[in-house]
């Protein structure tokens, strides 16, 4: 743990105003021993966290911080354009309107609006399902490249000997065909849910958009007509977000 806490405090020296760091400038600061400092400095910049200039021996943050830099910030740019479109999406259906991105083998909720009904379908913010339960879940799957599609289910399935990998795979198949998920009673008993996916603007996975509610509520007509307005919806959060052949 020491050596982590050594790690991140050499990395927090960085910052807009200085963004490269010299290895006599790191030991100054922090105290550390020059030989610390190398070998964190050598090991970061395997891994292309830091690179080293050549020429005057200065570090400066790799592309790989760049790059989840970047998952940062399409996260945050998908949940601020996604609201206002899943309130206007829990106005026409009345039913509570959730996104979902995944994290491991699971899913997480990272943004909500409740149904103004009392009886409605209950999510928390930052809660963790596992990722092929039920419909948010599995369009996240769906969504996938085949590659990374095969490495998740064998992962699923060692956390899982009973899940059905074969099964799940042809629904997942489906779903892509679709466009979109529905479940009832997957997870939540007496629950329903539909799903379909939110793409950024390179056409890549971001999250899944879902509507869910009480089984009882979800007639032939209604489930048809919450498909739509579903599908509508993700096509406009992905589209402002730059993504323009929606499928």
């Amino acid at each position: 743990m020491k050596s982590f806490e050594k790690l991140f405090n050499i990395l927090s020296l960085f910052s807009m105003d200085r963004t490269s760091l010299s290895i006599s400038e790191i030991q100054a600061e922090l105290g550390y021993p020059k030989s610390t400092v190398f070998r964190m400095l050598d090991t970061l910049e395997r891994f292309d966290y830091i690179e080293r200039n050549p020429d005057n021996h200065r570090y400066s943050l790799g592309f790989n911080f760049f790059r989840l830099g970047s998952i940062v910030q399409n996260q945050l740019d998908f949940r601020k354009v996604a609201l206002p479109i899943m309130k206007t999406l829990v106005e026409q259906t009345s039913e509570t309107v959730e996104l979902n991105i995944i994290d491991g083998l699971s899913r997480v909720c990272v943004e909500k609006v409740d149904s103004p009904l009392d009886v409605r379908n209950f999510v928390r913010i930052g809660e963790q399902k596992p990722l092929h339960l039920g419909a948010s879940g599995k369009v996240l799957l769906a969504y996938l490249n085949e590659d990374q599609v095969k490495r998740m289910l064998c992962l699923l399935q060692s956390e899982n000997n009973s899940l059905q990998v074969s099964e799940l795979a042809e629904k997942l198949k489906t779903i892509k065909v679709n466009g979109y998920c529905v479940t009832r009673g997957e997870r939540v008993p007496g629950s329903f849910a539909v799903a379909a996916p939110i793409f950024g603007q390179n056409g890549e996975l971001l999250a899944s958009i879902t509507i869910a509610g009480p089984i009882q509520r979800l007639t032939v007509k209604r489930e048809k007509e919450l498909i739509e307005k579903l599908i509508e919806s993700a096509k406009s959060i992905s589209s402002h977000l730059g993504c323009f052949t929606y499928n």
